[in-house]
């Protein structure tokens, strides 16, 4: 075949539209595989935010949406038995360095108060070393909220009057963290039914008014039970 413009042209397109059916046939192989081990690391995230039990974990989810964030509230049983609340929350107000973050914060309630039992960091893309340090067990922004009661929380750094010690040199990610525990202490309220409203995108998360916006929608009226799906190992 004689070398033309128009062959290189077409050569071209056809390795290009190969390797994209490729990538896509790969992608569809995989994306189950990879929402399960998603939904596997979110369910061991609940076990590990509240107090070790014996048994089978039964989950039972409820959703809302706060603004047009959804936020996941699982109550965690062993047989009769509430172990705690954990609530999957993303910050709303308050964006990381590079992008909003999601926790998983576990709340147990013990001789009539409630308490953050632990917090896991589900998602975030702050920068290594300063505000992804997040992550670490003890870190200041966990020991700032684990064990506390949160209705006695200030959800903002300590810098600006808050309650949570910021990470060094990482304001910004520091209050994108308490603002998703926030977040999250909204949810909790929320599903206890103690929260009239949830729509904290401009008010703050446990400011309690009700309000006619019709921010606040619960996709799953009825409870989800998963039972005996995951063992507390």
């Amino acid at each position: 075949m004689k070398s033309s413009l128009l062959n290189m042209v077409l050569v071209l397109f056809g390795i290009t539209a190969v390797a994209a059916f490729l990538v896509g046939l790969v992608n569809n192989v995989t994306k189950e595989t990879i929402a399960q081990t998603e939904q596997r690391n979110k369910d061991l995230a609940k076990l590990e935010v509240l107090p070790e039990f014996e048994g089978d974990a039964e989950f039972e989810d409820k959703c809302c949406e706060i603004g047009d964030f959804k936020v996941n509230v699982t109550t965690v049983k062993a047989g009769d038995a509430v172990v705690g609340y954990a609530v999957e929350a993303p910050s709303i107000t308050r964006g990381g360095y590079a992008d909003r973050i999601t926790l998983m914060v576990g709340f147990v309630e013990k001789d009539g108060a409630t308490l953050i039992n632990g917090i896991k960091v589900l998602k975030q893309s702050e920068t290594p070393g300063l505000g992804a340090n997040m992550t670490k067990e003890g870190n200041s922004l966990e020991r700032s909220a684990v064990g506390k009661e949160p209705k006695s929380l200030k959800f903002a750094v300590s810098k600006e009057g808050g309650s949570f010690d910021a990470l060094t040199g990482s304001t910004i990610s520091s209050r994108a963290y308490a603002n998703a525990v926030e977040t999250a202490y909204a949810g909790y309220l929320w599903a206890k039914g103690e929260l009239p409203s949830a729509d904290v995108a401009k008010s703050g998360a446990t400011k309690q008014e009700d309000t006619t916006s019709g921010a606040t929608k619960c996709n799953n009226e009825e409870s989800e039970a998963q039972k005996g799906e995951v063992k507390n190992e």
